[in-house]
């Protein structure tokens, strides 16, 4: 299970591999905190995004899914909160959006709750 106190450990390692930097200094702050560096995914995420690299975008999704599956309870709702949250604005804030096939069907669920909270669980 992933704590809260690895989270940032993990993506100090992983979003290198992502980027293929040596270094991920997209943010200079951004392991500073949990907070923080689930927002640097989040808006690395939105970036990839934006800019249409959307291999680079499956890969952010998918080590988001990885730490929301093997988290621990506070930080799934970090994911929920921060990463989820931020990418929900992002999509309210464009018309078009490719987000509905890249994100992995584990935070599907949770990318469409936030999305639409009028939605019942049940349809989705």
């Amino acid at each position: 299970m992933i704590t809260q106190f690895q989270v940032i450990g993990l993506l100090k390692e992983e979003l290198p591999k992502i980027t293929g930097q040596e270094n991920f200094q997209e943010i200079p702050r951004a392991f500073s905190s949990i907070h923080a560096a689930i927002y640097s995914l989040s808006d690395f995420t939105r970036i990839n995004l934006e800019l249409k690299h959307f291999q680079t975008a499956r890969k952010c999704f998918a080590l988001a899914e990885k730490i929301y599956l093997e988290g621990d309870i506070m930080v799934q709702l970090l994911i929920e909160k921060v990463f989820i949250d931020s990418l929900v604005l992002a999509k309210k804030a464009r018309t078009k959006n490719h987000l509905a096939c890249l994100i992995p069907p584990a935070l599907q669920k949770v990318y469409l709750k936030h999305l639409d909270p009028q939605i019942p669980p049940s349809h989705i």
